[in-house]
């Protein structure tokens, strides 16, 4: 069957579950959805009005991340390790006689922060019985960041003047595509410090063993932790605190929450189907020149998903029951890939070439722009790309051979990096610095997906006894990645992604509560955690990526509360087997059931052992921090 028929097959299927209401048990489904923040439990204050009870909740949190590394992030302006520098160029390999060898020094100061974040932010819930069979849930959740940050001022480098909003000031919530646009999210509203938006609100039909929830909501899949492998229905949006928030509450504050409708339905005691049909949105990443910015700032990104993906849906369906002993689920999903994949596109963007007048009519028809807020120096190229996990070489190559605008200006594509390095720099000379623009676009796949549990049964208190182990595997066929090139070709592959899970209580004391222990191994076969395709692994400023074999992570996390359940102290360590390493300690103290406080130390190393820009750690290695979050529930 061909992709185009059995994509036509699983929508059908799809819109059918969706229309004819499908269910889980009211239990399971609450569990999974409908609390995607895992906040200490709160006294809820209840108001009867009439024959509908009524219940509020909420909480307001003070949070921070206190800096315990002087490396700052190297993809913002001011974290570029070429600040005041002085780098050689050679534009001679390239150019031969007419060219010539200089040096640079790259415009702007570099920062020294002591907080990575500094935000206060509240969330209330209501929840409304309507009546016997319809149920009301609405989440509102506000943030304001304090910024107190050695911000980026373009204004202080002379001559710059990238365009594009989010090139300006860092934007810390609003969220925009290139020059205009609106946020992605139509139940939010943000400025450049504060966000306010509805994660969740939705009505709930409840009827036997159906359930329809339409409206807006998080829909989480599966059991791993850190690793998402069954959860595929919504993007994430990162631009809180990346994914570096307090381990125990996973990805409860980044799931991004989309208008649709949902149905589950409990088909026999011992199995249940569950289904949506929902509005696609996309992951959210940090912008330019904020704390936890992931996309190098010398490169402005055009979003194309208010242009071309507004007006698109997902949908999925997931069978889960028991097989005698064993647990099962299967999962099919129809989907834009909310990530997104990246390549070279058209600046657009009239600015001459110094001294040479006319020249930014065929500038804007490539993929650059002039502008010293850009990359200077065939030495800063190399760094960024093998730091972004690309080919220096061939990314160049692609950024010419795709816009034939390019020759007319003289260049050409190279065979070998000392070329590449001497063209760059021939370019660089001439402009005094270019900024790179690159298009996001969305690409719809195909997501089936399995998973089997089993709980072993063992002498009561050993290590065997109620261990729980899941085993989830999900394979996309054709999926699309960003070229390690940023060509418009993307590379189209299989991809195969799998986890393992073991779980339980142990009781190491009888003076204490038993300990929660979580063991799990994952395997991606064409990507690393981030979504990166491995093709780009292991280049740097000296050398082209010549790419790796499979991506291989383990996460060990454990808790244990205290006597009097007053303290908590929490455990995770993320590892990439090629040298990378995520530790996070954390102590919770509770003294009442109104406030909390949460301390946590996340410590990050991407040079354990292995080579060069191989593991995923060696991209967030500046984000060595003490995080503290101090909160009121109510």
């Amino acid at each position: 069957m061909s992709n185009q028929v059995g994509g036509k097959a699983l929508w059908s299927c799809i819109a059918a579950l969706a229309l004819g209401a499908v269910s889980i048990t009211t239990s399971v489904f609450a569990q999974e959805a409908a609390a995607p923040a895992p906040e200490p439990a709160a006294t809820p204050a209840m108001e009867d009005s009439g024959p509908s009870m009524w219940t509020t909740s909420g909480f307001m949190r003070v949070e921070s991340a206190f800096r315990t590394t002087n490396d700052e992030n190297i993809v913002n302006q001011r974290g570029n390790p070429f600040n005041g520098k002085t780098v050689a160029r050679d534009s001679r390999p390239y150019a031969g006689a007419g060219g010539a060898a200089d040096t640079v020094v790259r415009s702007g100061q570099t920062a020294d922060n002591d907080w990575n974040l500094m935000q206060v932010r509240g969330q209330f819930d209501l929840t409304g019985a309507l009546s016997e069979n319809f149920r009301l849930f609405a989440r509102a959740r506000g943030v304001f960041d304090f910024a107190p940050y050695d911000e980026f001022d373009p204004d202080k480098v002379p001559g710059a003047d990238p365009i594009g909003f989010n090139y300006q000031k860092p934007e810390y919530f609003e969220y925009r595509k290139f020059r205009d646009g609106h946020a992605t999210n139509p139940l939010e509203v943000a400025g450049r410090k504060y966000m306010i938006d509805l994660p969740a609100f939705y009505l709930d039909y409840q009827k036997g063993s159906l359930l329809v929830r339409v409206g807006q909501q998080q829909i989480a899949w599966g059991q791993a932790l850190f690793f998402r492998v069954l959860d595929l229905p919504n993007g994430l949006d990162l631009r809180r605190h990346l994914f570096l928030d307090y381990a125990p509450e996973e990805y409860a504050d980044e799931r991004i929450g989309s208008l649709g409708i949902r149905t589950t339905w409990q088909a026999t005691q011992q199995w249940e189907v569950d289904g949506f049909f929902q509005r696609f949105l996309p992951t959210i990443y940090p912008n330019a020149n904020t704390p936890y910015n992931a996309i190098a700032s010398q490169f402005t990104v055009h979003d194309q998903w208010n242009v071309n993906y507004d007006d698109k849906f997902n949908g999925g369906l997931r069978i889960r029951g028991n097989l005698g002993a064993l647990s099962a689920q299967f999962v099919a999903t129809r989907r834009y890939n909310p990530d997104g994949v990246y390549r070279w596109t058209r600046s657009n963007i009239n600015r001459d070439l110094p001294g040479a007048a006319g020249s930014g009519a065929v500038l804007q028809d490539t993929a650059f722009e002039v502008d010293p807020t850009g990359v200077v120096s065939a030495q800063e190229w190399f760094t960024y790309a093998g730091n972004a996990r690309l080919n220096g070489l061939t990314g160049l190559n692609a950024s010419i051979t795709e816009f034939p605008a390019a020759a007319l200006l003289g260049a050409n594509p190279v065979p070998d990096m000392v070329t590449a390095g001497g063209e760059l720099d021939t370019f660089f000379q001439a402009s005094g610095g270019l900024r790179g623009h690159i298009a996001r676009e969305y690409k719809r796949e195909t997501n089936l997906g399995a998973g089997i549990g089993y709980v072993f049964s063992a002498a009561p208190g050993s290590v065997l006894d109620q261990l729980i182990v899941n085993l989830e595997a999900t394979f996309t066929p054709d999926r699309n990645f960003t070229n390690v090139t940023l060509s418009k070709n993307y590379i189209e592959e299989d991809e195969w992604i799998a986890a393992l899970v073991m779980e339980k209580y142990q009781r190491f004391s009888q003076s204490f509560p038993a300990t929660y222990l979580v063991f799990q191994y994952m395997y991606r076969s064409e990507s690393d955690l981030f979504g990166r395709h491995l093709s780009g692994m292991g280049g740097n400023r000296d050398k082209i990526a010549k790419g790796v074999d499979g991506w291989n992570g383990v996460v060990f996390a454990m808790q244990q509360p205290s006597p009097t359940l007053t303290w908590r102290f929490d455990g995770a360590v993320l590892l990439d087997t090629r040298g990378g390493i995520l530790v996070q300690p954390a102590l919770r103290y509770q003294p009442s059931t109104t406030w909390s406080i949460e301390t946590f130390y996340n410590f990050i190393n991407g040079n354990v052992y292995g080579d060069d820009n191989e593991n995923i750690m060696q991209t967030l290695e500046y984000a060595d921090e003490i995080g503290i979050r101090a909160g009121f529930q109510f």
